[in-house]
Parts: structure tokens; sequence; C-alpha cells
């Protein structure tokens, strides 16, 4: 997957990138969305020593931003489903009669500490310094 990004800044080693995100619309305005483009501001190693004000080529592992993507998204999920089903079977059995909205509230607790628990593996993970993206060359 390679992407075009434009050098911002300089901090240190690391350069601070601004990549366009592409995404499956053609931007053709018929469903009333913004064709405007975002933009993704990234923060990695400057292997390939670009300076402020370069076009680089961005290289990313497919598996390792596929896996990165399963557990931002799965680990929430699976926590507020978790949280729902658990309540459920407590507050039920426990004969409340808002055992469904209780049981919602469980897994809003469990999807709360759920992001505390992406949050620490993005630290890990960036702390280990494994690049899943880096820089190809210069444009």
């Amino acid at each position: 997957m390679a992407q075009i990004g434009f050098v911002r800044r300089l901090v240190n080693d690391k350069v601070e990138l601004e990549i366009q995100r592409s995404g499956g619309c053609g931007s053709c305005n018929k469903c009333g969305g913004s064709p405007e483009k975002k933009m993704h501001i990234l923060t990695i190693n400057n292997s390939i020593n670009a300076k402020v004000g370069d076009y680089v080529e961005v290289q990313g592992e497919s598996k390792d931003l596929f896996k990165y993507t399963l557990i931002v998204y799965m680990i929430p999920f699976i926590f507020l489903i978790l949280g729902i089903a658990l309540g459920h079977v407590y507050f039920k059995s426990n004969g409340n009669s808002n055992y469904e909205l209780l049981s919602f509230g469980v897994g809003v607790v469990f999807l709360f500490i759920s992001a505390l628990i992406v949050k620490y593996i993005d630290k890990k993970v960036a702390a280990k310094d494994a690049s899943t993206i880096i820089m190809t060359r210069i444009l």
C-alpha cells in the first residue's frame, strides 16, 4: 500500500507527514457528502533524510495494518457485547425490571474499559518502535 506524503516538519529523528486519506468515494457529490479530502497527520522515522517541503512515498505493511485495525475495532466491539451479555444475565437473574437498560449501561462501561486497553496497546506498540509505515523514497 503506497501513498504520497508531504513533510510538514522535522521532530528530532522523525518527520511529521501530511497524507491524503484515500477512500472508496469518487467525490461525485451525489450523496451530499463533502468532496473535500481529509488529511491524516502521521509521525514516523526519517529513514531517508527527508526535509521540510519534500514529497515522499510512504509504504505500509498490509498485514500489520490489518492486525492493528482489528485491535482498534474488535476489542471495543467484543467488550461492548460481552458487557451487555454479562449485564443482561446478571440483572435479569436478580429480577430487575429495567435489565435491558442496565445491561446496556454495563456494556458502555466495558466499552470505556476497552478504550483504555486499546490506548495501552497503542503506547506499547509505539514504544517498541515497530514501524509499520515507512518512507521509501523522496519524490
